[in-house]
């Protein structure tokens, strides 16, 4: 199926950006949610000083995740039986909008970090030092 294939696509892509740049930190919002309020802020200056850094890199992961996240709606809507039992459906309807909240949380943190300006002079100021060396 084609939905398979692009999940796959998407998937590898993922992998050979994660081994080429490495890891982009982001906690998801029920992780987050569980950590004491120390480690809240811990984890997210981690991950601002990440997207502050590499603005490109860190937004280029959120699309991935958003489309890898968006193709896994569609797998299971096209393979859902219409033979599951209510406590079935319940979960798998479930599962579809924790997959359409992490989509549309990982493409708008992508345009968070790609219109923050002050994200966008620190890398245009990184791109004209690395021009001059």
């Amino acid at each position: 199926m084609l939905v398979d294939e692009a999940s796959a696509a998407i998937e590898a892509a993922m992998q050979g950006f994660g081994g080429a740049f490495g890891s982009v930190p982001f906690c998801r919002s029920t992780d987050f949610g569980m950590l004491s309020a120390e480690d809240q802020v811990n984890v997210r200056q981690t991950e601002m000083a990440h997207y502050r850094d590499r603005p490109e890199l860190s937004a280029v992961h959120f699309c991935l995740t958003s489309a890898q996240a968006l193709l896994e709606i569609s797998r299971t809507m096209l393979r859902q039986s219409a033979a599951l039992s209510p406590q079935e459906q319940e979960r798998s309807w479930k599962q579809l909008a924790e997959d359409a909240k992490l989509a549309g949380r990982a493409a708008y943190r992508a345009v968070l970090i790609l219109s923050d300006p002050t994200v966008a002079r620190l890398a245009a100021n990184e791109r004209t030092k690395a021009g001059s060396l």
